[in-house]
């Protein structure tokens, strides 16, 4: 006990120990994506020893800290102003935790995307605009940093370029949220101006309300957006949103898709911030009823990831110049090319039906992105808006190595078809390989059991095939395209249905078996009654499984093969009434348990010994060795009486003494056949009666009724042969004749007899 307590004190020192030289390692250097009470930005932090530094460029400010044991203090200095803020480090070292005094409380995690945005173009008018639209669309997707590049291309009027960065900020986005209530196109706007400053008119598509923009270049010459004061705002704001009436606009009324620009906006969003909550989001603007319900899980986001590379590739730039008039239902052509168009429209005639990239748009995107793929983006999208997916990289890098694998052989490229005739081949070799070892091993344990059907080896094989390069997303990973899958995976994963069906089907026996042998063996209420139930349970269960994972392979809503089920169910149970009667009626027998098997019981159907329970009928060896087979629901409902598992038996025998029948000779006789049988191991002496029954004109009656010990029909045989013998042997002996003509012997299961 000692030295247990030694070792548990020397433990519990050596983890402190580690914990504490662990919790001061922590590398604060790197890029690290953080959020705040009311926004986010990324921040780039320098360690040297214990002191750490580093930019806040969303904010415009600097920062300094020093370690101190668990955590960093310092300051954040913007322009004039500091704020002092405390960083503790998450456990995993990845992440922080804190608290800065302008901002509230201060989160952040380790990132491994860098950032790289390209100079701004404010060379001219048109290039400051652009400029200011895309930086301020790619920060409202979730790109926060974008908001300083976004003030990068403005001018604040006095007053407000006075205010804290965190103020100006805000009022820049509120100056957006006013541009995105207008419809104009980029192109529309001057790439010269007749002098140093230029109006344009955004015009908001609905009420024909004119929002008035301004641009001023500067004494460098570079053109910047002018944004209004606070007052001139506020009227804006009014005249901008009195088309709205009693329905005002909320920051999430987007998400409605009550128009293109919603649903370009949602879809934009969504893939934005696709790893958090924004895939449901990107995914419900797509239109997918044409693809089958059970390849949407990957052709889905597949699809997604097409649309999205594809946008940024033909030079989108904002959302503005995208209607957002939901009264208008008329389709929104984004792009259209000879190869397919995109397209967002209603998705439905209702009023209030939610717009969404087209059906044929999604069928058509994998070859517009082919054909747009080696365009320039007309402005780089920043690092992380567009979602990375392990095909897209593939693809990518193959391309760049081996560019002759583009070419296309029907609905592939070649360097898919390449990958696709390795990577089945070898799935399927290693899959045989685990499926023979693992029927060896099962085969081995289960020999004594069941043997193992040639076909189950077959069954695993396949099952791992699919289950093998489904469980790595082989489909998704090599691009498999949707009108090629359309046909492959139904029937894929109909043939991993069935044989995973299969190998539950023998596994099941084999389980089932187990139980009724280990139930014989100890002392539990299962016997083979309840284990063929349940086997036929779980059998019954496996088939209907197996058809409910087909139909949802083929996209065959359940309800629909409920519904068939109970109409053809209707025709099979009127055909088979008598075969469910019975099924129920084994049911009925479980839960009365009115015998075992191994009883011996009388009824009305049959008389003898129980062998076996099965689902639809009950084995029973008569007396003769003859098997009758009863059905359940005809024996259930049968008076059953159970003599147990000893099988009791009555020996009656009537002996007619007809010579030398003195009252001495006869008392003699009867002691010696008492005493016969009360050597006998086969006879029960105790419950054995012998004595004078009757006198009639032929001869005296003796009667014997004896209670035989034994548990089989050759037994049974045997110990008759023997008492008859020993009956004519003590009758010679005492010189007594018995008459042929009236002796008899009869025997029968006693249902008066209890079990010994």
């Amino acid at each position: 006990m000692r030295r247990l307590i030694a070792c548990s004190l020397v433990i519990a020192c050596l983890l402190a120990v580690i914990s504490v030289l662990v919790g001061n390692t922590t590398n604060w250097a790197g890029e690290w994506e953080t959020s705040w009470t009311d926004g986010g930005g990324r921040i780039t932090l320098q360690q040297d020893g214990d002191s750490v530094t580093g930019e806040f460029p969303l904010l415009n400010s600097r920062i300094e800290g020093k370690i101190l044991r668990d955590r960093v203090e310092g300051r954040r200095i913007e322009g004039e102003r500091s704020y002092s803020f405390v960083l503790l480090p998450g456990r995993s070292g990845h992440s922080f935790n804190g608290h800065d005094d302008a901002l509230g409380w201060w989160t952040g995690r380790r990132t491994t995307t860098t950032s790289a945005p390209g100079k701004l173009g404010l060379a001219t008018p048109r290039d400051a605009f652009a400029s200011f639209v895309f930086c301020a669309t790619q920060a409202r997707c979730g790109l926060e940093d974008y908001w300083a590049r976004a003030a990068d291309s403005v001018e604040f009027d006095p007053k407000t370029a006075s205010l804290p960065r965190t103020g100006q900020l805000r009022h820049l986005q509120d100056f957006f949220d006013l541009i995105d209530l207008t419809t104009f196109r980029i192109w529309e706007v001057a790439k010269e101006a007749p002098s140093d400053d230029l109006t344009i008119e955004l015009r908001q598509l609905r009420s024909g309300v004119v929002l008035p923009l301004k641009l001023h270049r500067n004494v460098a010459g570079e053109w910047r957006v002018v944004v209004p004061n606070e007052p001139e705002m506020l009227a804006l704001r009014k005249s901008l949103l009195a088309v709205f009436g009693d329905k005002p606009q909320t920051a999430s009324s987007f998400k409605r898709l009550h128009s293109a620009r919603d649903t370009l906006r949602a879809f934009l969003e969504g893939m934005a911030n696709w790893s958090g909550r924004g895939k449901k989001l990107a995914l419900s603007t797509l239109d997918l009823h044409e693809i089958p319900e059970a390849l949407r899980e990957i052709d889905g986001p597949l699809a997604a990831g097409y649309l999205c590379r594809a946008l940024h590739q033909i030079g989108f730039v904002g959302l503005q110049s995208v209607p957002n008039d939901p009264a208008s239902r008329d389709p929104f052509v984004l792009f259209e090319h000879a190869e397919g168009s995109i397209v967002i429209a209603p998705s439905g005639p209702e009023p209030d039906a939610p717009w969404q990239f087209t059906d044929g748009t999604i069928r058509s995107i994998p070859l517009v992105y082919f054909e747009t793929a080696s365009l320039a983006s007309a402005m780089k999208p920043p690092p992380g808006i567009i979602p990375s997916r392990p095909y897209f990289k593939l693809r990518e890098s193959v391309v760049e190595q081996l560019p002759t694998l583009r070419l296309r052989v029907s609905h592939f490229e070649l360097w898919q078809v390449i990958g696709l005739l390795l990577a089945i081949p070898f799935a399927f070799l290693a899959s045989r390989f685990v499926a023979r070892v693992l029927s060896r091993i099962i085969e081995r344990l289960t020999v004594s059991i069941a043997p193992l059907p040639p076909w189950f080896a077959i069954a695993a094989t396949v099952a791992l095939v699919v289950f093998t390069l489904s469980r790595l997303d082989f489909p998704g990973l090599m691009g498999v395209p949707q009108n090629v899958r359309a046909v492959s995976a139904p029937f894929g994963g109909m043939l991993f249905s069935i044989a995973v069906a299969a190998v539950a089907w023998h596994l099941v026996t084999i389980l089932c078996l187990v139980l009724m042998r280990a139930a014989r063996r100890s002392k539990t209420s299962v016997d083979d009654l309840a284990g063929n139930l349940l086997h036929g349970s779980l059998r019954a269960g496996i088939i209907a499984g197996c058809i409910f994972a087909i139909a949802h392979w083929f996209s065959v809503p359940a309800s629909n093969v409920l519904a068939g089920i109970g109409i053809g169910g209707l025709g099979v149970a009127f055909a088979s009434r008598e075969t469910i009667a019975h099924f129920f009626g084994a049911g009925v027998l479980v839960a009365d348990r009115p015998f075992r098997a191994g009883d011996w019981i009388q009824s009305s159907l049959a008389s003898g010994f129980v062998e076996s329970v099965g689902i639809r009928s009950t084995r029973v060896r008569m007396a003769d060795n003859s098997i009758v087979v009863v059905p359940n629901g005809s024996l259930a409902a049968a008076t059953i009486v159970n003599l147990g598992n000893q099988r009791p038996r009555t020996l009656n025998l009537q002996i007619l003494v007809m010579q030398g029948a003195t009252l001495e000779k006869v008392e003699r006789f009867v002691e010696k056949l008492r005493e016969r049988i009360g050597v006998n191991p086969a006879f029960h002496a105790a419950r054995t009666t012998i004595g004078v029954s009757g006198i009639a004109t032929n001869g005296i009656q003796i009667q014997c009724t004896a209670v035989l010990a034994v548990g089989s029909d050759q037994a049974e045989a045997a110990a008759r042969h023997d008492f008859l013998v020993e009956v004519m042997d003590v009758a010679d002996k005492e010189g007594i004749g018995l008459g042929p003509q009236l002796a008899q012997i009869a025997t029968a299961p006693s249902a008066s007899a209890p079990n010994p």
